[in-house]
């Protein structure tokens, strides 16, 4: 059993944006309504992970990413790819986080599982570690490591 899990998993991350291409751009907003495409982060290294509120993973490894994005001042951009996950319960989910940017559907633009999906994120997590050109350094399916995030920003330009 565990070996069609990793195997699932590995062809799950071989479907996904890979590194070395261009991240998929997308129209969402804010809890403001400030909206954000690929290129409001052009220039900068930006973590995008997809989750849901009520992933284990997720919950257990936010605490530590909020605290990288603190620490690093890079942006950490939060999709729920979960359809039952509202404008109302991202909102109150991220009020523990505020050094995420949280980004919902944009009415006449895009929704966070459409995004997902031009992603080929699967499930969640799904974690991309971007460049300043938008170009994907590196993914993770599942958990992801802080050591691991912050080898990935230095190769993505972090200064």
């Amino acid at each position: 059993m565990n070996r069609w899990l990793v195997m699932l998993v590995f062809f799950a991350i071989v479907l996904a944006t890979s590194p070395g291409q261009v991240a998929p751009d997308f129209r969402l907003r804010d809890a403001s309504g400030k909206v954000y495409t690929l290129a409001s982060f052009k220039g900068k290294p930006v973590v995008i992970t997809f989750w849901a509120s009520w992933c284990p993973i997720c919950k257990a490894e936010f605490p530590k990413l909020h605290q990288l994005a603190q620490q690093y001042k890079v942006p950490f951009v939060v999709i729920s790819r979960e359809p039952r996950d509202t404008d109302q319960v991202v909102r109150d989910y991220m009020k523990s986080y505020p050094n995420f940017l949280p980004l919902l559907a944009l009415p006449g633009g895009d929704n966070p599982v459409a995004v997902a999906n031009r992603y080929r994120a699967l499930g969640q997590p799904w974690t991309f570690v971007l460049d300043g050109e938008g170009k994907v350094v590196n993914l993770y399916a599942g958990k992801v490591e802080v050591d691991a995030l912050k080898d990935d920003l230095a190769l993505a330009g972090y200064e």
